[in-house]
């Protein structure tokens, strides 16, 4: 079933992009990389836009607005000549393409072998706080078709107004589910492999865009699976799956507005990729398009640097803006109200100065570095030949590593309102700057490689008498050869050290235990359909919705007082007093509201929360409670109103 899901969400979030990009006249590794920035760019759209006319999502739909949109741009870009200039770039042989190519598999495939090891083959249940919202969010809309983003406020209060959450990756993995039948958690498993590729391809184009060399498109290709920071370590984290799917394609984004900036193509169908792959970040994870922005800045102003400033830069932009303002205009309407919402802030436990060694030295909370990566990050910086078309990249980075050391390290009102759109976490910075060292390192990479080709020509004289085709295969094998021996000293690019780290996020509980999802399955076979299972949020018992479709009251973890204030009444009484319900009419008025027929307290708590919430304290005294299941770890209880002793509140 994993083979089968790792095909279809491929199929999923490659081809309908491909055929829009196609259409649009993007061509090569730029349109390998921008096609799963462009498919969810599509299911960002009409995701918030068809159910405001009542078509509610399904496979059929996102192949007919694919089509729609295929059409749309080919009848837009049909009669229009390229203004072609592939020519001020590099020219990249058959071999250094093929090379390229076997870079970004090797890549893709080591970040996979890493996620199928650490997942028990695509089939551990993931742990961590947000998973458990990921994967309700997916079932939910698998199950219902409904893609706006406020509906999944179903999931914990039909009732709160205003609701917002980006689901442009839920969608897309519904519409896996929908195609295979596959449970979301292999689902979801199986999203997890395939960051890595998504970001190999994507820094390969952006070097391509930039006129990097071959070899250094190659060496960010592969290194893309070796850092910790990005994308495993926010797994375990926060498992921020629609932020690391937006930050894997943040790379291809900028390789399209490079050559929009250079008119690579047809001078409209290039701004309206882009502005069809901005609404795809946005609806992945709005901080990601936010972050785009500074970098966008840096290269714009490092292109009017090296040539004057021209009208057509200005009006490509804005045609990228108007074309996302008409493809989504509900999306960023629902996104801009929700952004004035309630912020979230981590506190500060860090020394600045042991926040920037973290940061530098690829070690942020793990108990070594990565010296390697590091070594090969100063020679890229020392020996900044081969890394000098993309250093606008690295320059912008760094305000990710100074909003890293900021909210690692201080509080206060600037803190805060600077790092506000990545909820103040310090974790999410450090993946953002550690693309950067992506490329610094790959510069290193070539640089030894370099060195290498000039140590061999001086023993070898005769090399530099070559053909042209046989110095490229000296080149590409070099390069090999040091990349293999990068491959070996790191202990096969720290696949162990990765696959450690991600796998804390799909441990054998305690989040969710074999035991609690027995439990789960039996609550399938009592429970009534329409009838609510009163369940402690911080237990993992939410997750018997995506396992097993029995729907909990609570189907996330909650961050108090920001979800427990948004909350309606009903909801917000059961949290506080459901361990109340023989006394307390407002539990039972609740209970009768909801529907709520049945009861299940877990053992084990996501972290960092370590004990129940206050309603479900205590609850086993209650007797309108019959306990109907118990294992190690779970306890189903049927609720029976008729026996208690109800009085009016005090």
């Amino acid at each position: 079933m994993a083979a089968v899901v790792l095909v279809t969400l491929t199929l999923v979030v490659t081809v309908p992009g491909l055929a829009v990009g196609r259409a649009l006249r993007l061509r090569g590794w730029l349109l390998a990389a921008v096609a799963p920035l462009l498919t969810y760019g599509i299911v960002a759209a009409a995701g918030s836009a068809l159910p405001l006319i009542g078509i509610r999502w399904s496979p059929l739909v996102l192949a007919g607005v694919t089509a729609v949109l295929a059409t749309a741009a080919w009848l837009v870009c049909r009669r229009r000549r390229d203004d072609d200039r592939a020519a001020d770039l590099p020219v990249w042989s058959r071999v250094h393409h093929l090379g390229i190519a076997v870079a970004v598999a090797v890549g893709a495939l080591v970040g996979l072998a890493v996620s199928y090891r650490a997942t028990a083959g695509f089939s551990a249940v993931p742990q961590v706080w947000d998973v458990v919202w990921h994967s309700n969010a997916t079932h939910f809309i698998a199950e219902t078709g409904l893609s706006h983003p406020s509906a999944l406020k179903s999931l914990n209060d039909p009732a709160t107004p205003g609701f917002y959450y980006p689901n442009t990756y839920h969608v897309a993995a519904a519409t896996v589910v929908m195609i295979t039948g596959a449970p979301v958690v292999t689902v979801i498993d199986v999203s997890v492999g395939v960051f890595t590729g998504l970001l190999a391809l994507g820094m390969a184009a952006l070097v391509r865009q930039n006129g990097g060399r071959p070899a250094l498109a190659a060496a960010t290709a592969v290194l893309s699976c070796a850092f910790t920071a990005f994308p495993y370590d926010l797994l375990p984290w926060g498992t921020l799956l629609p932020f690391n799917t937006a930050v894997s394609l943040l790379p291809g984004f900028l390789a399209l507005l490079t050559a929009v900036l250079a008119r690579r193509g047809d001078p409209l169908g290039l701004p309206l990729g882009l502005g069809l792959g901005a609404l795809g970040l946005l609806g992945l994870h709005p901080s990601v398009i936010i972050a785009a922005v500074p970098l966008g800045v840096v290269l714009l102003v490092g292109t009017w640097l090296d040539r004057r400033p021209r009208a057509a830069d200005i009006g490509a932009l804005a045609v990228a803006a108007g074309a996302a303002a008409v493809l989504g205009g509900p999306l960023l309407l629902a996104s801009s109200r929700a952004a004035a919402g309630t912020a979230h802030d981590w506190p500060a436990g860090m020394l600045a100065a042991d926040a920037l060694g973290q940061l530098l030295f690829l070690g942020h909370e793990q108990t070594y570095p990565q010296y390697w990566l590091v070594l090969l990050a100063v020679l890229g910086l020392v020996f900044r030949g081969a890394v000098r078309p993309v250093l606008w990249y690295v320059a912008g980075s760094t305000l990710f590593a100074v909003l890293f050391v900021m909210a690692a390290s201080y509080e206060g009102t600037l803190v805060a309102v600077l790092t506000r759109p990545w909820w103040n976490d310090k974790w999410r910075f450090a993946g953002l700057w550690s693309l950067a060292v992506v490329l610094l390192a790959a510069g290193g990479l070539v640089a030894v490689r370099d060195g290498v080709v000039r140590l061999a020509e001086r023993v070898f004289p005769a090399l530099r008498r070559v053909t042209e085709r046989r110095r490229v295969a000296v080149s590409v094998a070099a390069l090999t050869g040091v990349t293999l021996v990068v491959a070996v000293v790191t202990n096969g690019l720290y696949f162990t050290r990765n696959e450690t780290r991600l796998a804390q996020a799909f441990a054998d509980g305690p989040t969710v235990s074999p035991h609690e999802v027995r439990a789960f399955d039996r609550l399938a076979e009592l429970v009534p359909e329409g009838t609510l299972v009163m369940n402690d949020p911080y237990d993992g018992s939410a997750l018997m919705y995506a396992l097993t479709d029995v729907r909990p009251v609570f189907a996330s973890p909650l961050v108090p007082p920001y979800d427990i204030d948004a909350m309606g009444p009903d909801r917000r009484v059961l949290f506080e007093s459901f361990n109340r319900i023989d006394t307390d009419v407002a539990v039972q008025e609740a209970v009768r509201h909801l529907n709520v027929g049945y009861v299940i307290a877990c053992k084990g708590f996501i972290a960092p929360a370590n004990e129940p919430a206050p309603g479900m304290r205590g609850i086993g005294t209650q007797r309108s409670l019959t306990s109907v299941y118990e294992n190690a770890d779970a306890r189903v209880y049927r609720i029976d109103l008729t026996r208690a002793t109800a009085r009016p509140n005090s």
